[in-house]
Formats: structure tokens, sequence, C-alpha cells
């Protein structure tokens, strides 16, 4: 059985290589976020304070006034031997990590040995792990990973590891820290059953986790930021302006706050079908069973709101990474359901069922889906994503050409390759550039139209300031003249 266990281990973590690595690899990867986080990578292995230089407009930040995140950091020294493709190969250890960590849960709950495979089969083939793969490379998949361990540890009251496991949810992003007050509630009402002991521990967790959030929010992000304010918050700005304000709407308007969960705050709104959708898909996903086991509803609870009150479309789907940390709670709620159920029969009959459902769904909507999102990105069973209209490795040959002290501007898909300098640009901000790297035609406009970028291009061409480099093509390479 260990060896099955090994095998799909091993196998999970190619298939997410298939998705994660080989988008990298294609151009497929996005200048926000991944070229954002690969600039602070290349700064930190050089032993330099990460400054992010791409931001639109063109605005230059320290990376910690964008997100509290410190994998970039821990990781940096591997920057050396995987380069550009670093944080995703740590990504996908990451999830193979949490993988282990169910298996472990499995085994302490009394799953028959033989059913494991099935809970951790579940947990691999849900969606939100592939949508979060699909657009490169996100802190908060690391801190995801380490729930399922934090619990295992408090369960075994082995406080140490339980809180070394809670410090990396901490650090993997701010908003994190929300989550992780729920998550020790959580902890503190189940250990009546386990040790009364364990009460003053998740206690602990719970300042830490509040005190740690009011610190990020309230000190370190505002005065990193040169607009000396937490601009998370500006994604709940129909509540209020501030943290205090925010909280107030929400207690004064439960109702209101209820119905967000599946309405737009604007009404009528058609595009409230996007939330509607993602909640179908997580019920479908083995969501359904944290109804049946309220401490993970609860556990839950706050990453439905951030994701589902949250006034950007982009965030109510199920595209992109916004609900990854849901991949585990619900396969802890399904370990804690099944190992309830007495007949071994009727236990591998319903968690066989539930991972051929969670299979089914996730490649259901890799096809269609009402959420915003790029298939050849994300569908694993679509020949084109594995086929490229231009040659990788002349393209890859010109680009390390470029000098890392050259300061550059890139187009989106480009950036993430050439984030190895200090001064990297989001095109069409070109500001002290001495080169522009675009592909054309498949020329990737964001955040231009595709009629004004190549009017922007005619016109860098005609101006007399630019030498023109065209001989891989798409490439094109500008170079500034004197």
């Amino acid at each position: 059985m260990n060896r099955i266990i090994l095998f799909i281990h091993v196998f999970f973590f190619f298939i997410f290589g298939f998705i994660s690595v080989l988008n990298h690899y294609y151009f497929r990867s996005a200048g926000l976020d991944y070229g954002i986080a690969n600039q602070a990578l290349y700064q930190y292995a050089h032993l330099k304070e990460a400054h992010i230089t791409q931001l639109l407009p063109g605005v230059t930040m320290p990376y910690l006034a964008l997100h509290v995140s410190l994998w970039a950091l821990l990781v940096s020294p591997f920057y050396y031997v995987f380069g550009s493709y670093t944080l995703l190969i740590f990504q996908n250890l990451a999830l193979i990590f949490a993988g282990v960590g169910l298996v472990k849960l499995a085994k302490n709950a009394g799953i028959k040995d033989s059913f494991v495979p099935w809970v951790l089969l579940q947990f691999y083939v849900g969606f939100s792990v592939y949508a979060a793969l699909a657009f490169d490379y996100h802190d908060n998949v690391i801190g995801a990973c380490f729930i399922p361990w934090v619990w295992y540890y408090f369960l075994k009251n082995k406080q140490a590891l339980a809180l070394l496991c809670f410090v990396a949810i901490l650090i993997s992003k701010e908003n994190l820290a929300i989550f992780a007050a729920f998550f020790s509630v959580a902890m503190w009402v189940y250990a009546y059953r386990l040790n009364p002991n364990l009460k003053l521990f998740a206690a602990f967790l719970f300042l830490l986790s509040v005190g740690w959030f009011l610190l990020v929010s309230l000190v370190i992000m505002p005065s990193l930021n040169p607009l000396q304010k937490f601009e998370q918050l500006n994604r709940y700005s129909y509540m209020g302006s501030s943290l205090s304000e925010i909280i107030g709407y929400i207690v004064r308007h439960p109702l209101r706050m209820l119905e967000l969960f599946y309405k737009s705050q604007i009404q009528p709104d058609p595009l409230e079908v996007v939330k509607q959708e993602f909640l179908f898909v997580t019920l479908l996903s083995g969501g359904i069973f944290l109804l049946f086991k309220p401490q993970f509803l609860w556990i839950a609870l706050p990453i439905f709101m951030q994701k589902l009150w949250n006034k950007e479309l982009s965030f109510w789907g199920i595209s992109y990474h916004y609900q990854i940390e849901m991949a585990p709670i619900i396969s802890m709620a399904i370990i804690a359901y099944f190992s309830r159920i007495k007949s071994v029969y009727v236990q591998g009959i319903l968690l066989v069922a539930t991972c051929l459902l969670t299979a089914f769904t996730t490649y259901l909507f890799m096809h269609e889906r009402k959420a915003d999102f790029q298939p050849i990105r994300e569908n694993l069973f679509l020949a084109e994503r594995y086929q490229s209209p231009f040659n990788i490795s002349k393209v890859k040959a010109k680009l390390n050409e470029i000098p890392s002290k050259e300061a550059v501007c890139a187009q989106s898909n480009i950036m993430p390759h050439v984030a190895n300098r200090d001064s990297l640009y989001h095109f069409p901000f070109i500001k002290d550039a001495r080169i522009i790297l675009v592909f054309q035609p498949q020329l990737n406009a964001y955040p231009l139209s595709q009629e004004k970028a190549n009017h922007l291009l005619d016109s860098i061409r005609t101006s007399g300031y630019w030498q023109e480099d065209s001989t891989v093509v798409p490439l094109r390479v500008f170079r500034r003249v004197g």
C-alpha cells in the first residue's frame, strides 16, 4: 500500500508540472504575479532588498508592501539551481507535502489502509489545485499546504511542530492570518474532546494570528507602501475605507453579508452566476462534507468571506488561486466524516464515489465555465497546450544574451523569464529601459488594447531612438540608440 501511495505522490508531482512548469516554459506565465515573484527571488538570491519595479502604472514598491510573503526569501538560494522555475518547483513540492500530511491524518483517523489512496487522490484531483497551478505561483498555495500538518500535530499534541507549521502559514501571506485565527478557534473548541491543556495552546495561536495580522496590516505594509496604507482593503471598499469601518459594516448587516455569498454587491448583476458556479463546483468536489463537519466549515469560512465578499469579479469564480485553501480543508472534512462510518463496505463505496465525482467535476470545468479562464493554461487534455507557435529554444537563447544589469521593458508573458534584474518594467511603461521585449504578432498587449499596443510599437520603430532586432521570430528586441 505504501508503494501505491508513493506512486500517486510521484505521478501527481509530474502532473502538476505539466500545468505550471510547462506554462512557464511555453511563455504562458504572467508578469503579474509571477514576474513579481521572480524579481524578488532574484534580488533576495543576490542579498538585496526586494523592490518591485514592474507594477502598473510603472510604480516601484518594496516587495513586502505588496504582500508580507517570505517564501521567496526562504527559497532564494535555490535560484542558482532552478532559475526562473524555482518557485514553481517548490509549489509543486508543497502540494505533495500536503498530500503526505493528509495520508497521516487519514491513517490517524482510522481510515482503512486500502482506502487511504482514495483520500489522497481526491485531494490531488480537486479543481482548486489546478486552478491555482494554471496561474503560476502564489505564496498562499504554500501556506495552504501546511494546513493538514497543523491539524495533525495538534491532534497528536505535538505543540512545537504544530506551532512551526502554523507560523509557516502566517508568513505565507498577510490575509492567511485571518484564516489562521478562525483555524485556532476551531482548535480551541476541539481541544475539549482531546486534551484540556490544548486549550491554552489554541488560545495562544489565536492571539498570535490576530496580533500578526494587526502588525502587518496597520504597521508593516503601510510603512513600506508609498501611499502609506494597507491597499488590500480596497477590494472591500463598498463596506468602508478602513479596517474598523469594514468590520462595523459586517456586524451591522448580517443578512446582507449572508446574501453576498451568492449575490453581487451591485444589483442587478448577471455576472453573479460566477459566485454561484463556484459554490456548486465546491459542493461537487467534496465540499458537501463541510456541511456535515461544522468545525471544518468554520475553518473554511474566512476563505469564503475573503473570496465572495470581494468586489472584484476575478475573485469570485473557480479560476485562479483564490480558493486553494479549500482543497486541504475539504479533504480534512472528508477524513473526519468517513472515519465515523462503521461499515467498511459503505466507507469504501462512498470514498471512491467522492473521488470520482471530484475528478469528473475538475475534468468538466477544465473545458468550460462561466468564470473567466484560459483553457490553454489550465486544460490538461487540450493538445494545443503542449505546442508552441515559435521556436522556444531560440527565443530563450536570445533572451539569455541580455545582461542582467540592463533595464528592460517587456510584455507580460516575457517578464517572468527576464526578471533577473533590478529594473524591469511592464510594457508599455518604458521609463529608463534600454531594451524593449515583445512578441509580434503574438503580442500580449495587456494592459493596452491590441490596436493601441501595435500603434505604440510602430511609433517606437519610426522614432529613431530605437534599433529593432527581429532575427528570432516572433521576438522583437528594441535597443535604445545612444
